[in-house]
């Protein structure tokens, strides 16, 4: 569905393409390719550790590149998937969505795609990286673990996560594939088109997706009426099934000459789920959809031989409908963004200075503040009272200037950056980060790396919250990122990595846990953790893969205020306690490729991860007659799941994909913020492509 983009917006994206165009047309010059670091075929590239593209073993950072390779080797079908395998992750199903933690943070990597931000500015509980974004399009999924916020801003807080997109260059000609999956009876088809002209290349991909992603029974179908009173309580029920879910995504690329691109992404996603609170009594629909669009513009050019400017501009919007039961709740945000970017290297090329600027501006509408604890007015204490749901509008506006500089002798490189962030509605704030690379040999690489990063209040931290718990503009969340890296990488198809981190996190966060609920307090927390990665090749058919992730967390509990009324029916606030949520604190990842034959391939997985808790709000049980609540904890226990995958490749023109997931029909639990549910036991897909 395409959206309409006000005129005022058009303008300013005009205006600020037009000048970006002139200044950098301005020094066109011709030069030779010395600015431009060599990556050799064999190597797994990434562009986000310093915008530039380079080789993932020797960036400036603690670094991971899923191929397109790994991609389809895996069969995996959202970003939420392909992380999952990732070391440092992992990711938690729920109801409304993944929730990806990083190193025991949960939502705490910056998401982009071609990179331009996918998460939502609106809740910190809320990512998009599911089924709302395709990988049909994607050539790479690049991934630095760490804080990023001196190249990437705001928000890049423990780590970022860029899918990059296919140009013309990438992908000529045509594929098209159907899939199939019986875990929600998902459907899926696909086209996409590449062609390149030398001067000139284009990219097209188009994806299509329905699944029945929810099969509960629902018996809350009657709630909000007529706006003003609600539904009687004997009306209120009956017995419906949640709507299928449905996802539809076009993305384009233009490139020409190798120094102007212009990109556009659009989709339209419903995505229908059931909720419920512990007591199961009612269970209900909420549906979140989404009309996500981007345009994004990027030029550069070559000043002399070892200068040149880069400019990025997009426009973003994302119109949010967010349906419970019988109501539906409009939300919008939009983004405007430009970055210019200067690159001088020195000293015959041993020294590399980045220097940039950027602006964006953010505008958010009728954002939902809950005035009190959404449950509550189910209970027949509140037959006839509807909850207070207020809409907020917000504008933010945020100037930068950043700068880093990187420096080689012989086989030692160090780094150093800074960025500092003039915000128009809270305090300014400077990051940092210093590392440096010591090339022991061409087999083995040593990084030790320290950067800090703040992250900005989520929208629904504003209004109400500075209220409860006196929250002030230079309380932003603050990560403290010490990174040891060890790397051998004996050939260009093996590699071990041990990585020790430490994570010291100030004015510590989280999102209300149920609309209404609220926030936390600040609290300060400390999450020390090991990683081992491991890539061998055994054989020419053989290929052994595995990861493992430790975590240990020290700090307070997690405190929300819960707002109550007294008998004189005056507000007060009663404290919830419960533990830091770190997700799963040991998680394993074991994979194998066994080319069977030069177009057959198995790849058995297997995946663990270490019990997990969940808390959630109850009524205490005591005899006066204050409406108190409390925090239930439920522990699940750590579970072994088992993939397997079977690709038949380019036999005549065809792939045939087929995995079976959960082979050993395991029942465990996953649960969101109001319920627990069952996930996928055993179930199995085919994908059928068809390359033209």
């Amino acid at each position: 569905m395409l959206l309409n983009i006000k005129e005022k917006f058009i303008l300013n994206i005009t205006i600020l393409f037009s000048a970006a165009f002139i200044l950098i047309s301005a020094f066109c010059a011709s030069a030779s390719d010395t600015m431009l670091m060599f990556v050799g075929e064999d190597l797994e590239v990434l562009s986000i550790a310093s915008k530039r593209e380079e080789a993932a073993w020797s960036a400036p950072a603690i670094a991971d590149v899923i191929t397109r390779r790994d991609i389809e080797n895996r069969g995996a079908l959202t970003i939420s998937q392909a992380l999952d395998n990732v070391a440092g992750f992992h990711v938690e199903k729920t109801g409304r969505g993944s929730v990806p933690y990083l190193r025991g943070i949960p939502n705490s990597a910056l998401v982009l795609y071609d990179t331009v931000p996918v998460g939502s500015g609106i809740e910190k509980s809320s990512f998009i990286i599911d089924r709302e974004i395709s990988l049909v399009p994607i050539k790479r999924i690049e991934i630095i673990r760490g804080a990023g916020s001196v190249l990437w801003g705001a928000d890049a807080f423990a780590g970022v996560v860029n899918a990059v997109p296919f140009t013309g260059r990438d992908f000529q000609g045509m594929e098209t594939g159907l899939l199939y999956s019986s875990a929600d009876y998902g459907k899926e088809a696909y086209l996409k088109y590449g062609t390149d002209n030398n001067v000139w290349n284009s990219f097209l991909s188009l994806s299509v997706k329905y699944a029945k992603e929810d099969d509960s029974k629902l018996n809350l179908v009657s709630f909000w009426n007529d706006g003003i009173t609600p539904t009687p309580v004997d009306s209120r029920h009956g017995y419906d099934r949640p709507d299928d879910s449905r996802y539809l995504e076009l993305y384009y690329s233009f490139s020409f000459d190798d120094w102007l691109t212009l990109s556009a992404k659009i989709a339209d996603n419903s995505k229908a789920f059931s909720a419920s609170y512990w007591d199961k009594d009612d269970v209900w629909q909420e549906k979140i959809s989404s009309t996500p669009i981007f345009l994004k513009l990027e030029t550069s050019r070559k000043i002399d031989l070892d200068s040149g400017l880069r400019f990025t501009g997009y426009f973003s919007e994302t119109r949010l409908d967010y349906e419970i039961i019988d109501t539906e709740f409009s939300r919008k945000e939009q983004s405007l963004f430009g970055e210019l970017i200067y690159d001088r290297s020195f000293f015959t090329s041993k020294g590399l200075v980045t220097l940039g600027t950027s602006w964006r501006k953010d505008k958010f509408d009728n954002i939902l503040v809950w005035e009190s604890f959404f449950p509550d007015y189910f209970t027949p204490e509140n037959p006839d009272i509807l909850p207070i749901v207020e809409n907020n509008d917000y504008d933010n506006r945020l100037v930068s200037t950043f700068g880093q500089y990187r420096h080689k002798f012989k086989n030692i490189e160090f780094w150093t950056g800074i960025r500092y962030d003039d915000h128009a509605e809270y305090e300014d704030k400077t990051s940092y980060n210093c590392g440096i690379a010591w090339q022991l040999s061409s087999h083995y690489i040593i990084k030790a790396i320290y950067g800090t990063a703040y992250r900005t209040p989520f929208v629904d931290q504003l209004g109400e919250y500075d209220q409860l718990v006196e929250y002030k503009a230079d309380q932003l969340e603050k990560i403290k990122s010490a990174n040891f890296q060890v790397q051998w990488k004996p050939d260009k198809d093996s590699r071990i990595a041990l990585t020790l981190f430490r994570n010291k996190i100030d004015n510590h966060i989280i999102g209300g846990m149920c609309d209404g609920l609220g926030l936390s307090t600040p609290n300060n927390q400390t999450i020390d953790g090991f990683e081992l990665e491991c890539d061998l090749k055994f054989t020419d058919s053989f290929k052994f893969s595995c990861n493992i992730t430790l975590l240990d967390n020290d700090g307070p509990d997690e405190i929300t205020l819960y707002e109550q009324y007294d008998i004189d029916f005056q507000p007060y606030y009663q404290e919830l306690n419960h533990d830091y949520d770190s997700g799963a604190d040991t998680k394993i990842n074991f994979a194998a490729i066994w080319n069977i034959t030069e177009n057959i391939k198995l790849i058995p997985e297997i995946e663990y991860f270490s019990k997990r808790k969940l808390y959630y709000i109850a009524d205490e049980d005591i005899a006066n007659e204050d409406m108190r609540k409390k925090y239930i904890t439920e522990k699940y226990p750590g579970e072994w799941l088992c993939n397997l995958n079977l690709r038949f490749e380019n036999i005549r023109g065809f792939d045939l994909h087929l995995y079976v997931n959960n082979i050993f029909n395991n029942h465990y639990k996953v649960f969101d913020s109001s319920s627990a549910l069952e996930d996928e036991s055993l179930n199995a897909g085919i994908m059928i492509r068809v390359k033209f």
